[in-house]
């Protein structure tokens, strides 16, 4: 079985431009239910497997289109994908966008599916292709992982605040369980990595760069999978650490990033951190920012964040076009 995370698109993913034929079938996302937009009606369905099979009975081979809700929407972009048809999701925030740009304020599950499917027909859609079953418990691995260190996290604090026998045993009986969890999730995470020729390649490439550790490999890999397939500027503006412009006539503002996935800017600030100590040319460039173009320290660690993430994509590139041939 293959899958879809909410992470972004593989390696096949292509941009399709629209055209007069397509048949757009815009879906609205909900906890229960999804709201579909097709054929000039809307209905409503379960968000279940039975529900999302009936709508593929009654939209038929549309191009569908849904924003990106988590793990909400997970469900129905997989299955809809597994019967081979085209999807497409797309990021909320340009979806409202959309509708403030046509003067539709007002908000509810009917406008979003429709409003789906006019921006649908007014832009070029990325197809969505399925993830492999190891990237996807890659992925789950690597959050997982994450949300046992915020556990600890919040069990040491509460350690700090603990006087009495009882309640700090307690404590450290909970800590001792969440580190065995951590210990066994990593080396589940470690196996699926060595266990695969081409995820093996990706992270040695990665962490041959001076400031990219193992930690900052594995966070790429899981929610970067389009590293090595996209241009720098692409898989900049992917990661957020893309500065867009802010100039109206004679004004010059700051260039300020945007967007992006938080997961991975989090994991290239400590490479960062770590790049300006350790790694002589990305420690010249961040001083010569610092000190002699007088930027903000802050402004010169994402650029170096920048300088990391486009270097791993071309190691990933390169080590992909070694293992081609």
């Amino acid at each position: 079985m293959s899958h879809i995370c909410e992470l972004g698109f593989t390696r096949k993913s292509t941009n399709m431009k629209n055209n007069e034929d397509s048949i757009y079938c815009g879906i609205d996302v909900s906890k229960k239910n999804l709201d579909a937009s097709f054929k000039n009606r809307i209905k409503r369905y379960d968000n279940n497997v039975k529900g999302i099979k009936l709508l593929m009975q009654d939209a038929g081979d549309s191009h569908y289109v849904m924003e990106s809700t988590g793990i909400y929407g997970r469900e129905a972009a997989m299955l809809l994908l597994q019967h081979n048809k085209k999807v497409s999701v797309i990021n909320p925030t340009r979806i409202r966008a959309h509708a403030k740009s046509k003067g539709q304020l007002a908000k509810t599950d009917n406008i979003d599916a429709k409003i789906i499917v006019d921006y649908a027909n007014n832009n070029d859609l990325r197809l969505a292709q399925p993830h492999t079953d190891e990237q996807v418990k890659l992925t789950s691995l690597t959050n997982r992982r994450s949300q046992l260190n915020d556990l600890i996290s919040i069990e040491k604090n509460h350690l700090e605040a603990a006087y009495e026998k009882t309640h700090i045993n307690s404590i450290k009986s909970v800590l001792r369980t969440l580190e065995t969890q951590i210990s066994k999730v990593e080396k589940d995470i470690s196996e699926i990595i060595s266990s695969s020729k081409e995820m093996r390649a990706k992270s040695e490439a990665i962490r041959e760069i001076s400031g990219l550790g193992e930690v900052c490999a594995i966070t790429l890999l899981a929610y970067l999978p389009e590293l090595g397939t996209l241009s720098k500027k692409q898989i900049a503006a992917l990661a957020g650490l893309a500065p867009y412009n802010r100039d109206s006539g004679k004004f010059k503002g700051y260039r300020h990033i945007n967007g992006g996935r938080s997961k991975i800017r989090k994991a290239l600030y400590m490479g960062a951190m770590s790049a300006i100590r350790h790694n002589p040319i990305l420690k010249e460039f961040y001083n010569r920012l610092v000190e002699e173009n007088h930027r903000p320290k802050k402004v010169a660690l994402v650029a170096v964040m920048r300088k990391l993430i486009i270097s791993a994509n071309y190691a990933v590139k390169k080590s992909d076009f070694m293992l081609a041939n």
